[in-house]
């Protein structure tokens, strides 16, 4: 291969080798706060509730036991078993649990200024998500108030207190055949008695034995019973529920109806008959709760299929889906709905409707504007509706078109009215100048006429605010008034290092970097001006540019020398060396496209600590916004890298030459390429063999500069096609290497 190529790569090597590293940093986990034993046990007994009952129940059994290390024992079990299932599960980053997002509400979007479409989303059935959350199996709680009407059954359970010529606490349990064993009295038959007649009836047994004998009576633990949920809910079954238990906590016991099951036709069965039909319409919309019912044991809440339902979109108060029952006509359905809002369009609401099982068909329902008058007396909407239908609200147009917009630098930017005669002194009255305002210029900016582009009408403030009604431009809807500033943005530049008081700086039109560094207080003791990095945003996209067209350039330059090469080929063994070169060339250009970021944007310095020495020259730039600026500490080594026998870094030595420190590192290998070696000075600047003029070798050297000495590699004829295109790929090579080296 030709030696330019590896010396290339020996370039591309040292761009690795010296390019700065990234570290990144991670935060430890927050622990959270400790918990109380009562809720540890909980907790356990909720996890396992979900997934394994029976693993639920033995470890509340064996908590109410005190059994402690056996309660450990069945949740450590249940932990392995989930930990087991879930390391043979599939995991994916989309299958994480993400935070809950806060909703927005159709009123605060339209308030906001954005108003609600039809369809922005899904319409979801009514009512359901309420009922179908995802809880736990009911569990009876152990003590619950009564009134006065609670009848007593077996099972039940009170506390009898006795004091005067007596004293004692008894708990006493109704047992299976109704009875309750008072002391000395004996037996006494409490069930089938309210629990207000219970205090009456047991004071009555006991005045036969005791006289002037007081007592309340309190009732403990209820009675649990068994009713049956079936039909279209979330979990049917059996249910052991508190003897006070209603259709409605039976029904969230359950986890609510199915969205296959009905709302609105729930039915009551006690032995075998229907006794009630709940439509839950009335306790979701109203709170109504006078159609909900104490159950009894063996009672069955079922719940059929859902009856028909109409979807209701748009700006309606309640977008949803509804089971239809007693609506009969569009104005009841939009009733259900919570009525239109003040933002729907009054002149047309869509009907969509399926047809006889073969088609969908839209209908246009031409209304006039709505006013306080009920929905049920416009004509228009005593339409019936039918299974499956859905009728869209149109919201109005939500732009205003009327108004002119004020903006820039005033007192009270916005939207204002636009009304006949508008003129642009009226607006900058009603948002009021400020001090920094720039009188000498404004701008009306108004969409033309064919509404396909804009144009720009000039405003002299000064000369309008003066009585130049000639000035005084009349403004048309959706005009935009601007009032520009005196103020220019602050421009700052970061200066870090070894300066007196590093930070960032404001700077001011024409400031330099030596004025910059008097403002600084000047460079610390520890300062090496020769190595200062000097940054510049516009540089680095230039390079960047540059740099992205030359290998663009190099690409097509690469192609067609290749193309060239294979057809000139004199036999295999040259075409074959041909490909391997264009390859391998090829290679070259990608990589030296990867290595695009490394350009910083820097200008080269070459400064001293004697700011005035260089003041005013074209070492000292003139600075602009963004400019970064680093001032290193002195090092204490030269580089020495590529073929000697002991790269590396070696201590500086003053007066020392390039030849000097190579002897140092052992000199030349017997690979190495002596006439293409170069140095990369750190202010910046690289010298080679041919800018030296031959003489490099004699070259003193200063701390942080590096030596590069790339390798000799032997010419083959089959590579000559290719000398131009190396040779412009090293020099590129060279000039990107010194910016990594530099911007350490």
């Amino acid at each position: 291969m030709k030696k330019n190529l590896l010396l290339y790569l020996f370039v591309l090597l040292a761009i690795t080798v010296l390019s700065p590293r990234t570290t990144f940093s991670q935060q430890a986990p927050q622990s959270g706060k400790p918990q109380s034993m009562q809720d540890l046990i909980s907790s356990a007994y909720q996890d396992m509730q979900k997934s394994d009952p029976q693993s639920a129940q033995a470890f509340m059994d064996a908590v109410q036991k005190g059994d402690v290390s056996g309660a450990k024992t069945i949740y450590k079990n249940f932990q392995d078993k989930q930990t087991s299932q879930l390391s043979t599960a599939p995991t994916a980053a989309s299958q994480q649990p993400q935070p809950a997002q806060p909703q927005t509400s159709s009123l605060e979007q339209t308030l906001s200024g954005k108003f609600t479409e039809v369809q922005t989303a899904p319409m979801a059935q009514f009512g359901y998500d309420l009922l179908n959350k995802q809880t736990s199996p009911f569990t009876p709680p152990a003590t619950i108030p009564v009134g006065p009407d609670y009848m007593i059954g077996p099972g039940d359970q009170f506390t009898l207190t006795l004091w005067g010529t007596t004293e004692g606490i008894f708990t006493l349990q109704v047992t299976n055949e109704g009875n309750i064993t008072l002391p000395k009295v004996g037996v006494v038959a409490v069930a089938g008695l309210r629990f207000g007649q219970l205090e009456k009836t047991l004071r009555r047994h006991l005045a036969a034995y005791y006289r002037d004998v007081n007592l309340s009576v309190a009732m403990g633990n209820l009675r649990t019973m068994t009713v049956y949920v079936v039909g279209q809910v979330q979990n049917p079954g059996s249910y052991p529920v508190p003897s006070l238990t209603t259709v409605y906590g039976a029904l969230f016991a359950a986890g609510g109806p199915t969205k296959k099951g009905t709302m609105r036709n729930i039915q009551v069965l006690r032995n075998g008959k229907v006794i009630r039909t709940i439509d839950l319409y009335d306790f979701l919309m109203h709170g109504d709760r006078s159609q909900d019912m104490k159950l009894q044991s063996e009672d069955t809440v079922f719940v059929p299929l859902i009856g028909p339902v109409v979807g209701v979109a748009g700006a309606v108060s309640r977008p949803a889906i509804y089971e239809v029952k007693g609506e009969k006509t569009i104005a009841d359905l939009l009733q259900t709905a919570g009525n239109i809002l003040p933002t729907a369009f009054s002149g047309r609401i869509e009907l969509d409707r399926f047809v006889d099982n073969q088609q969908q068909v839209l209908f246009d329902i031409k209304i006039p504007a709505f006013s306080g008058e009920a929905l049920k007396q416009v004509p228009e909407l005593k339409g019936k509706v039918f299974n499956m239908d859905v009728i869209k609200v149109f919201t109005m147009y939500s732009d205003v078109w009327e108004t002119v917009n004020l903006g820039g630098a005033v007192k009270y930017p916005g939207e204002y009215q636009w009304r006949p005669g508008l003129r642009v002194k009226d607006i900058i009255q009603l948002g009021q100048l400020l001090p920094t305002s720039d009188l000498r210029a404004g701008e009306v900016i108004r969409m033309s006429e064919d509404f396909r582009s804009r144009v720009v009408l000039p405003v002299d403030i000064e000369a309008l605010m003066k009585g130049d009604e000639a000035r005084n431009i009349e403004l048309q809807p959706k005009d935009l008034v601007r009032v520009y500033t005196k103020l220019r943005k602050p421009e700052l530049v970061a200066l870090s290092g070894e300066v007196m008081r590093p930070g960032m700086f404001e700077i001011t039109q024409g400031e330099r970097l030596s004025d910059l560094l008097r403002r600084a207080g000047g460079f610390t003791p520890n300062a090496y001006p020769y190595g200062v990095v000097f940054k510049r945003p516009e540089i680095k996209t230039f390079q960047a540019k540059q740099l992205n067209a030359f290998v663009v350039t190099m690409q097509e330059r690469l192609l067609q020398t290749a193309a060239e090469s294979q057809a000139a080929a004199i036999n295999t063994e040259e075409a074959g060396i041909q490909k391997a070169q264009a390859a391998v060339t090829q290679q070259l250009v990608a990589n030296l496209k990867a290595q695009q970021d490394l350009a910083q944007g820097r200008v080269a310095l070459n400064i001293t600590t004697d700011i005035d020495s260089w003041a005013g020259t074209k070492e000292d730039p003139i600075l602009q916004d963004g400019d970064s600026i680093s001032v290193p500490k002195m090092p204490q080594e030269v580089s020495v890298i590529g073929e000697v026998y002991n790269p590396g870094a070696v201590t500086y030595m003053d007066g020392m030459s390039v030849k000097d420190y190579i002897a140092m590192t052992g000199g030349f290998t017997k690979y190495s390429n002596k006439d293409d070696i170069f140095v990369l000075q750190a202010n910046g600047y690289a010298v080679s063999n041919e800018s030296s003029r031959g003489d490099l070798e004699k070259l003193k050297l200063r701390p942080g500069d590096a030596i590069m000495v790339p390798q000799e590699v032997e010419r083959h004829a089959a590579m000559r096609n290719f000398k131009d295109i190396i040779d412009i790929l090293f020099k590129t090579a060279v000039i990107v290497a010194t910016l990594a080296v530099l911007h350490l």
